[in-house]
């Protein structure tokens, strides 16, 4: 396990030693608090719902973008093959890089526990009963679980290629087609395509998208099956990115 934290912090340093990382928190942090006090003060909407609801379409391009370079930097400088002679098993190296992701992800929504907070500071007992902090909380549970969902994919997407721009267009299509499973648009398609048997077909592809688990734990219900869901599409993800380093070593 050593071996594995270092890595992980190497990694972690990493995200803080360029501008990208920065760039990430800040962009990710200004959209965030521009959707919020739009409904807070303009429509005057006291909750997270807006930005939670918001959450699986930023990380389609905010988390490919923070995974993109895993692996395929490791790959344009030549040192996967280094990194691969060192005594550590492949997926030590695998796991430690998602790791450093998922902390990262992790401070950066962290930086957004003020706007609860303010919620918490308008919503005074004396105004109103306060914010419902179930929600909330599963809110951050969710956000997280999709989090893993989208970076393992994204891990995946890097290791197939040296190029980072063709490590992110790989990872948001495969996030994105993710995300279209449960999409409503798509599954009324269904629906119409076939009349019959429509309806069964567009409820079994709903439960392989990311939208549908996410949705139910962001509503503070958190279910088993939900949690099942993103252990097993990431494990997924990341087993294919150790038999892709495998193959490479």
């Amino acid at each position: 396990m050593g071996v594995t934290w270092t890595i992980t912090r190497r990694e972690l340093g990493a995200y803080f030693s360029t501008p990208v990382g920065y760039v990430f928190v800040i962009f990710f942090l200004l959209i965030s608090c521009f959707f919020f006090v739009s409904n807070l003060f303009v429509d005057g909407i006291a909750e997270m719902r807006t930005f939670f609801g918001l959450l699986p379409m930023l990380y389609l391009f905010f988390v490919p973008a923070i995974a993109m370079r895993l692996w395929a930097e490791e790959r344009k400088l030549g040192t996967l093959e280094l990194l691969m002679t060192f005594p550590i098993r492949t997926w030590q190296a695998v796991l430690a890089k998602f790791l450093a992701g998922m902390i990262f992800l992790g401070v950066s929504l962290a930086l957004t526990a003020h706007l609860p907070l303010t919620l918490q500071f308008f919503l005074r007992p004396e105004n109103a009963p306060g914010p419902d902090w179930g929600p909330i909380l599963g809110g951050y549970l969710g956000a997280l679980a999709l989090g893993m969902v989208y970076f393992s994919a994204g891990a995946f997407a890097s290791s197939l290629t040296g190029d980072q721009i063709v490590a992110f267009v790989a990872g948001f299509s495969i996030n994105a087609v993710l995300f279209l499973l449960a999409y409503p648009p798509l599954l009324g398609w269904v629906k119409d395509a076939s009349p019959v048997s429509g309806s069964a077909l567009a409820a079994v592809v709903e439960r392989f998208g990311v939208l549908y688990h996410y949705d139910s734990v962001s509503r503070g219900v958190v279910d088993s099956r939900d949690i099942v869901y993103a252990l097993a599409v990431t494990g997924f993800f990341l087993f294919l990115n150790v038999l892709v380093i495998e193959r490479r070593r």
